[in-house]
């Protein structure tokens, strides 16, 4: 049996504020004016002030206790998609002692009533562009609706808009230092990318101590030169996914950074706001970077203020990185610096991030692991550590750990492993390496991973080399189980750049080239024997992740794979 080996931080461990979580954003220790935007509408150029979110979070607060009579403890839901007046509701839900359930503003009315009746919300409040689904979803439950635009509902009832101009500001209610560990501020619902989405959630203590984590971590290390201002951040991202709502709800109030909020990703809008409001730093998702890296628009909009380029979300390719990095370099002669960080919505999100004086770690590895956390990498099977440099499944701990899943004991059972020391470690389901300097690698989820005979086949990395084929605008690899051969075989789903190429004259010549020029380039084991089919796009989830389940779901009535490859 191999021993025990806990890999700490290779920084050391951050002083955790001990306060709540508006307390904590609202403290601003860069001091901004009153008057300095805060966020500002893409669209339409509607902004609020530094001021104006204070004042209008502190009134949300005090109309939503008087008018809806929201108590402290209680679950409000949250439908929208970005706004400007997104932050002021969530915190106003925060600051009557409640916790917020943001949802993700894609969701169809039954996804929205399974996923209600997950977080046992009291209220759901909504934006006027969504209210027909939510009114399906609600239908046989006591939940009650509560418009977030404009001056009045469609039952008459008064709007949070206008809520926060009407009611006087009250102070917003402070959570005692006993119960921060406790007291829960968001349930965000997973991804639910092979399977039902589940309501983790995320304490007062987690979020203070991953705001001050990535703090120090994507800022505050490297280069001084290099390190992002993050005046001004550019907000895309679903403020519903834990990666947004940590970025721009939290953040950029905390440190004042001016947030030019998109509705949703449209490319000529993203690149004329970069152009215009001159960001030093852009926050993306892989299939953004993928689009920037394809697109010839980019060289109509002036993009020379970009310095570095964070990806999350979903795995980045060290090729896609490398390819954005150069076109940049083509188009506007800047060095650009594409990286990326890793974490999970259970992780309150991050948990690693690559400093910007290692470049030469960045093509393979996730980064180093955030202050104040430790890891262990394990057998998945057995739970016992492994010998580096053996990949196995990451086990984490530290004070930004999700303590479990809502009203989920079984979930949470399942999610987390008691070490014979009585140590709990969170197990992630990432399969990854860690070396001698802390940097992480990632390779696939243990679900995901393929069973080829026995030998491991990791999805990611071969959809990785997919995209470098010329004709290949996007691919997923999933895995098929064959009765006939007692095995799983890997299959691709390809995005063709040219749809000719798919047509029923082309179709076969044209699938043997691909597998002509990929066979060479892996080991004989991970070749797509399961074929390679075509389609128009590969699902994703908001934040870039591949849908495996229902590539798998069109796999099931298919028929089994003909060619002996």
């Amino acid at each position: 049996m191999s021993s025990t080996k806990i890999y700490s931080s290779f920084y050391p461990d951050l002083d955790i504020k001990s306060v709540d979580l508006l307390t904590h954003i609202f403290s601003n220790p860069a001091a901004t004016a009153p008057n300095h935007p805060l966020y500002i509408d893409a669209i339409s150029g509607k902004q609020y002030t530094y001021k104006d979110v204070s004042q209008r979070t502190k009134s949300l607060a005090n109309g939503l206790q008087q008018k809806f009579q929201l108590q402290s403890g209680e679950i409000v839901a949250l439908f929208s998609p970005n706004t400007i007046d997104y932050a002021i509701v969530c915190h106003a839900i925060i600051g009557s002692g409640a916790t917020v359930a943001p949802i993700s503003a894609s969701l169809t009315d039954a996804e929205l009533h399974a996923q209600l009746l997950t977080g046992r919300a009291r209220f759901i409040i909504v934006h006027s562009s969504l209210l027909s689904i939510a009114q399906k979803a609600v239908q046989n439950t006591t939940i009650k609706i509560i418009v977030l635009d404009g001056p009045t509902g469609s039952d008459g009832q008064p709007t949070c808009e206008s809520m926060a101009a009407s009611f006087p500001p009250n102070d917003l209610v402070n959570v005692p230092a006993s119960e921060l560990a406790s007291k829960i501020a968001f349930i965000c619902f997973s991804s639910g990318t092979s399977g039902p989405a589940k309501g983790v959630t995320i304490t007062h203590r987690n979020m203070v101590a991953n705001l001050q984590q990535m703090r120090s971590l994507l800022v505050d290390t490297g280069l001084p030169s290099q390190r992002p201002k993050r005046q001004v951040a550019l907000a895309f991202l679903p403020f519903s996914h834990a990666y947004g709502l940590s970025l721009y709800l939290c953040q950029s109030i905390q440190w004042g950074t001016t947030t030019i909020v998109m509705p949703k990703f449209e490319l000529d809008l993203f690149l004329s706001c970069v152009e215009k409001y001159r960001p030093d730093e852009l926050a993306i998702v892989p299939p953004v970077a993928l689009m920037m890296v394809k697109d010839d628009r980019l060289a109509d909009y002036n993009l020379r203020s970009v310095r570095l380029i964070l990806s999350a979300a979903a795995p980045l390719g060290g090729e896609l990185a490398s390819a954005l990095e150069v076109k940049f370099k083509k188009l506007f002669g800047t060095k650009v610096f594409c990286y990326q960080a890793w974490g999970l919505t259970e992780t309150s999100p991050l948990a690693s991030g690559t400093p910007n004086d290692r470049r030469d770690k960045r093509k393979l590895h996730v980064g180093r692991l955030a202050p104040n956390m430790q890891l262990r990498i394990v057998n998945h099977e057995t739970m016992e550590d492994v010998d580096s440099p053996q990949m196995g499944e990451i086990l984490l701990r530290g004070p930004n750990i999700t303590p479990g899943y809502f009203k989920n004991p079984e979930a949470t059972k399942a999610a987390f492993y008691r070490d014979a020391d009585g140590t709990i470690w969170f197990r992630t389901g990432d399969i990854g390496t860690i070396d001698d300097e802390g940097f992480i690698t990632l390779f696939d989820r243990i679900k995901e991973m393929i069973k080829y005979n026995g030998q491991q086949v990791i999805p990611s990395e071969l959809e990785a080399l997919l995209l470098e084929h010329p004709d290949i605008a996007d691919a997923a690899v999933v895995g098929q189980w064959a009765d006939d051969r007692a095995t799983e075989l890997p299959v691709a789903f390809v995005v063709l750049k040219n749809p000719d190429l798919a047509s029923q004259e082309s179709s076969s010549r044209t699938v043997t080239e691909m597998h002509s020029w990929i066979n060479p380039r892996v080991a004989n084991y991970k070749r797509l024997r399961g074929g390679i089919r075509f389609v128009k796009e590969i699902p994703k989830s908001p934040s870039g992740k591949i849908l495996r389940r229902y590539l798998r779901e069109q796999l099931q009535d298919s028929k089994k794979p003909k060619a002996n490859l």
